[in-house]
């Protein structure tokens, strides 16, 4: 599958904190802003991302979650994932270990109800998370799971893309031109960041493409962690 390049919309935020103004460079709406890593075992992924990717998995005393169920990746200075327990309560027993994205909105409920509209199914009805934003997810006519996110004081992803970092996303399904129209013609959402690919032996999806060496790679190479979790490196 060949790559391209990631897309140069960019916004920026600047964060405060005494005398340091440090600029933030934030996903615009319409495009992939964070992922979000559920595992049964908080410490055996943290140390696989750390091997595979070099990312240190701490808690961050910022997060409004239980830190006996949550963490975060980090990654020069920058946060790239989150990880949830799936025995936190949040998901129903038996859910097998994946990766939820989000996706930068402007208005979470109008996202929600256009998808719904065009055949999605909801799964979480857009909820606020505390004052970080507002949370909703559902199941597109596809089969691929995806987050809506309207960001409050949690923007997500805030890296310039290069080694070691989310690149991409890319959405496996068996119609993908159909796909990328759902997206971007009914939801109205830019996702110049993201592929829309013919699906093979996974199941419909969206995966994150990280990118492992200094320059992109023309073509992308699935690699599943121990713990299950399934990414793409470039």
């Amino acid at each position: 599958m060949p790559a391209s390049t990631h897309p140069t919309a960019r916004h920026f935020r600047l964060q405060r904190t005494g005398r340091t103004v440090t600029i933030l460079d934030m996903r615009p709406a319409g495009e992939f802003c964070w992922m979000d890593i559920k595992t049964p075992d908080l410490d055996a992924t943290g140390r696989e991302l750390d091997t595979a990717l070099g990312w240190e998995c701490v808690v961050d005393p910022d997060d409004h979650r239980d830190p006996a169920t949550a963490r975060k990746a980090r990654f020069e200075g920058h946060w790239m994932a989150g990880l949830s327990s799936l025995h936190s309560g949040a998901c129903p027993p038996g859910t097998e270990p994946h990766v939820g994205y989000y996706v930068a909105v402007d208005d979470a409920t109008r996202v929600h109800d256009a998808a719904v509209a065009a055949g999605a199914t909801s799964v979480v009805p857009p909820s606020p998370i505390g004052d970080l934003g507002v949370l909703a997810t559902v199941v597109d006519p596809f089969g691929a799971a995806v987050s809506l996110w309207e960001p409050g004081t949690f923007a997500g992803w805030t890296h310039a893309v290069g080694a070691g970092t989310p690149r991409r996303m890319v959405h496996t399904s068996i119609t993908p031109t159909t796909a990328a129209g759902f997206y971007r013609g009914r939801l109205g959402l830019s996702m110049t960041g993201a592929v829309f690919s013919t699906r093979s032996a996974e199941p419909p999806g969206w995966t994150a493409v990280i990118q492992v060496g200094d320059r992109p790679c023309t073509t992308f190479a699935s690699v599943r962690l121990p713990s299950g979790h399934r990414f793409l490196f470039a």
